[in-house]
């Protein structure tokens, strides 16, 4: 399969890398101090993610095969937003942040409730059949979904990955339990994938047979893909999280501070 660059995309992730590098690096005048490495390579690591999931040959295929498709939305939702949001110092935000308006709007964005809300609707939003036609027929709408993804995926993992102190992220026994009611709504659409009697997008019905899989097998991998992706992902950082969460010795401060007046 031939490959080629998409320029919008190509021209976002480059400029999305561009401006990250120059951020965290020396030349930075407002830079307040050095950025770990492995910090800078999730971030870029991130930004490839998303480079990678939205040229050929993924893309392409996702076009044709429903199991590719998941594969592409697992990558750009589960996988690659996080990376970014580990990856970004927290000083990052603040020129955003500075104004009282917009910082109570991220915080309330960035609210569990509201937080998992954006991001469940925005990938069943686009899974509705007519939405997820157009995408496959036009180019712009096909972008447009993308990019609306990626960033709700932000909002929606934002409750647990922030290190940002003017919107942080909840405690962690809420986002062991936000974590796992995120797995509930992918869980279910992904059912709908597995048990449908018949290819539920007539796309797919019309290309050809991946592998010798039927237009319905195909929707069916596609489906487990995303459950058993998603669950994998969702409850390794559940799993991380309990462990630290378990594990964590109060320190003589906060010893203190529990201590009667």
């Amino acid at each position: 399969m031939t490959f080629y660059l998409v320029p919008e995309i190509t021209l976002g992730v480059v400029v999305l890398a561009g401006a990250y590098i120059y951020a965290v690096s020396p030349w930075n005048p407002e830079r307040p101090g050095p950025v770990p490495l492995w910090r800078a390579a999730l971030f870029l690591l991130g930004a490839g993610t998303i480079f990678a999931a939205l040229h050929p040959p993924i893309d392409t295929l996702s076009g044709s095969y429903f199991s590719m498709h998941m594969t592409q939305h697992v990558l750009v939702t589960l996988i690659a937003p996080p990376l970014l949001l580990l990856g970004a110092p927290p000083w990052m935000f603040t020129p955003l942040l500075r104004r009282a308006k917009v910082r109570a709007a991220v915080r309330w964005l960035t609210q569990p409730v509201t937080a998992g809300l954006i991001g469940a609707a925005a990938f069943w939003g686009w899974h509705l059949p007519t939405l997820y036609e157009a995408t496959l027929r036009d180019r712009i709408t096909h972008d447009t979904a993308h990019v609306s993804m990626v960033l709700a995926a932000l909002v929606m993992w934002w409750p647990v990955m922030s290190r940002v102190p003017a919107a942080p992220a909840a405690s962690v026994p809420v986002q062991m339990f936000y974590l796992f009611v995120l797995s509930l709504p992918s869980g279910l659409l992904s059912s709908v994938f597995v048990f449908a009697a018949e290819p539920i997008y007539p796309a797919y019905a019309l290309a050809a047979e991946p592998g010798g899989l039927s237009a319905l097998d195909d929707q069916r991998v596609g489906g487990l893909i995303m459950k058993l992706g998603g669950t994998l992902i969702l409850w390794s950082v559940i799993t991380i999280r309990f462990f630290r969460w378990a594990g964590h010795t109060p320190s003589e401060r906060e010893l203190l501070g529990r201590a009667p007046r």
